[in-house]
């Protein structure tokens, strides 16, 4: 009994230790030579401060729709905000000519996985359960 409660929480271990919130991937094009970014590397992706991948190919940040769960997780984790608050960061962002930076919106996991699959410098957060061999999941560190 106690090794079966042990296995349960083992997702739940796991998705702290990679510090990345359960039911969300990080995504990234399966030739890209990167395999780990810390949680403050990521962040600085998303919000634009870090343009490019080491080896300098410009790097594109993908977004599943605002009314998608894994959205709402991942906007909580990356920027600490939530989804109305980020809609205020994205409207500032364009009103100063820095709308480049914020993630593009693709709608759907399904969406990004193939827009992250097909571009070699592209990053994004997608449902877990919808990553296929087309993409590579990023490993998250401290």
């Amino acid at each position: 009994m106690k090794l079966l409660a042990l296995f349960a929480l083992l997702p739940i271990v796991s998705a702290f230790a990679a510090d990345v919130p359960p039911g969300i991937a990080i995504i990234i094009n399966k030739d890209n030579k990167t395999d780990t970014v810390s949680t403050k590397d990521l962040r600085q992706i998303f919000a634009g401060d870090t343009v490019r991948w080491p080896g300098g190919v410009p790097i594109q940040t993908m977004a599943t729709g605002a009314a998608t769960p894994e959205h709402r997780i991942a906007i909580q984790f990356l920027f600490g905000m939530t989804e109305p608050e980020y809609q205020k960061y994205c409207i500032h962002a364009t009103f100063v000519g820095s709308s480049q930076r914020v993630p593009r919106d693709f709608g759907t996991s399904q969406a990004v996985l193939r827009f992250v699959g097909f571009v070699p410098g592209a990053i994004g957060f997608i449902r877990a359960d919808a990553i296929n061999p087309s993409v590579k999941v990023l490993a998250i560190g401290p």
